[in-house]
C-alpha cells in the first residue's frame, strides 16, 4: 500500500506545476487516459465488455452532455511533461439511479354485451275454414201406386199419396170453433122452441077470440101473448148473428184444412167458404157444394168411391136449412100482413111449423159440425203428410 500512496503523491506533485491528472482506477500508478478511468496498460490487459443494448427508461434522466473540446485540450496540456500541475477537483458524482417505470395501468374490463333479445315467436296461421258441405239432392218423387180394390163393400183401404219435396203448412185445429158452433146452434134451437111456444099461445088466444069474441079472452092474456111473441123474436135476433158468425169461421177453417188433405178435390178456392154465403140466390147451392167437397176431402181416403163414408148428413142438413129459411121468410111476411083473426091464426100456424123446422135444421147442423170436426181431427192426428195440388196455391200440408 505504501508504494501506491507514493505513486499517487508523485502524480500529485507532478501536477502541481500544471493541470490535475486522474490516476488509473485499477493500478493507481499510472495516469488514466483521456478515454476512461484506466491507464493504457490496464485497458489493454482488461477484456472489453460486450456491448449492451441501450435501454431508455420511460422516466430516465437525460444522458450527461459530453465535455466540451476546450476541457479535453486542457487535460492534454496538463499531461504533457513540464506542465504545471492542475488544481485538485472533486471526482464526478455518480449518475442517479434510473427511476423505475410506473406500472402500466390495467385496461378497464370490457363491458359485457347485452344479451340478444329473443325474437317473438311467429303467429301461427289460422286454420283454413272447411268448405260447407253441398246440399243433398232432393229425392225423386215416387210414383203413386194404383189403389187396391176394396176387400169389403162400402169400405176402401186408405191410400195416402206421397208428398213431393217442398214446403209444408201446418193444419189449424177446428175443434174449438166446432164446439162453439155446436153450442150456439143449440141456443138457436132453444130460441126457436121458445118462439114456437109463443106462436102456439098466440094462436090459442086468437082462436078463442075468433070463436067467443073479444070478451072470451082477458086483456092480460092478450098482452102476455103479445109480449111473449116479442121476447122470443128478440132472442132469435140476438142468437142468430153470433151463430152465423162462428159457423162461417168454422166452415172456412175446415175448408182450408181439407185443401191440405186433397186440394184437387175442390172446384172453388177457400175464399168461397165465406163469400159464397152472401151471393144472392147462388148462396142457396154454393155453400152446399163446398161442404160436400170438404166432406169428401176429409174422409179416410179422399179418393175413394162415393159409397165410402157417404155425405148423407151434409145433404140432410142443407135441405133442412134451406127449407127452414124459406118457410120462415114466408110465414114472417104473412104474419106482418095479417089483419083478420083468421089470417093471424094461419100465420101463427106457419110460425110454429117454421120454428119446428128450424129446430130440426139446427140440431142436424150441430151433428154435421161435430162429425166433420171429428173426421179432420182424426185425420190430422195420423201424422201423415198430405199433398196439396197446385190448385190450392201449390202449398203442401203436414198434420201434427
Amino acid at each position: 500500500m505504501s508504494h501506491r500512496w507514493g505513486a499517487v503523491a508523485t502524480l500529485c506533485i507532478r501536477s502541481l506545476g500544471g493541470s490535475f491528472v486522474m490516476p488509473c482506477s485499477r493500478c493507481q500508478e499510472r495516469p488514466a487516459t483521456e478515454g476512461g478511468p484506466l491507464c493504457a496498460d490496464c485497458r489493454a490487459a482488461a477484456p472489453e465488455p460486450a456491448a449492451q443494448p441501450e435501454t431508455v427508461a420511460p422516466d430516465a434522466a437525460p444522458a450527461a452532455v459530453p465535455a466540451a473540446p476546450e476541457r479535453a485540450a486542457h487535460t492534454a496540456d496538463a499531461a504533457a511533461p513540464g506542465a504545471a500541475p492542475p488544481s485538485l477537483a472533486k471526482p464526478a458524482a455518480p449518475a442517479e439511479p434510473a427511476v423505475p417505470a410506473k406500472p402500466a395501468v390495467p385496461a378497464e374490463p370490457a363491458v359485457p354485451a347485452k344479451p340478444a333479445v329473443p325474437a317473438e315467436p311467429a303467429v301461427p296461421a289460422k286454420p283454413a275454414v272447411p268448405a260447407e258441405p253441398a246440399a243433398p239432392a232432393e229425392p225423386a218423387v215416387p210414383v203413386t201406386p194404383p189403389r187396391a180394390a176394396s176387400a169389403t163393400p162400402n169400405l176402401s183401404p186408405v191410400v195416402v199419396r206421397p208428398a213431393a219435396p217442398g214446403t209444408y203448412r201446418t193444419l189449424r185445429s177446428p175443434v174449438g170453433l166446432g164446439r162453439a158452433a155446436v153450442i150456439l146452434l143449440i141456443v138457436v134451437a132453444v130460441t126457436d122452441l121458445a118462439a114456437a111456444l109463443a106462436a102456439f099461445n098466440l094462436r090459442r088466444v086468437v082462436t078463442a077470440m075468433s070463436d067467443g069474441g073479444f070478451l072470451a079472452v082477458s086483456q092480460e092474456d092478450a098482452d102476455f101473448a103479445d109480449m111473449l111473441i116479442t121476447a122470443t123474436s128478440v132472442a132469435q135476433i140476438l142468437a142468430l148473428p153470433a151463430t152465423v158468425t162462428v159457423f162461417i169461421i168454422w166452415f172456412h177453417r175446415v175448408r182450408s184444412n181439407a185443401g191440405l188433405f186433397a186440394g184437387d178435390r175442390f172446384t172453388r178456392g177457400t175464399g168461397w167458404a165465406i163469400g159464397g154465403w152472401f151471393v144472392p140466390f147462388a148462396g142457396l147451392w154454393i155453400p152446399r157444394g163446398i161442404a160436400a167437397e170438404t166432406w169428401r176431402a176429409s174422409r179416410t181416403d179422399p179418393y175413394a168411391a162415393g159409397d165410402h163414408e157417404r155425405g148423407t148428413l151434409v145433404n140432410v142438413w142443407w135441405g133442412l136449412f134451406v127449407a127452414s129459411w124459406l118457410v120462415t121468410r114466408y110465414t114472417d111476411r104473412r104474419y106482418d100482413r095479417a089483419e083478420s083473426l083468421h089470417e093471424i091464426v094461419s100465420a101463427a100456424d106457419g110460425i110454429v111449423v117454421a120454428c119446428l123446422l128450424d129446430i130440426v135444421a139446427a140440431v142436424v147442423a150441430a151433428l154435421f159440425v161435430h162429425r166433420l170436426t171429428r173426421m179432420q181431427h182424426t185425420k190430422a192426428m195420423s201424422a201423415v203428410a198430405f199433398p196439396a195440388p197446385a190448385g190450392d196455391d201449390g202449398v203442401r200440408g203436414r198434420a201434427h
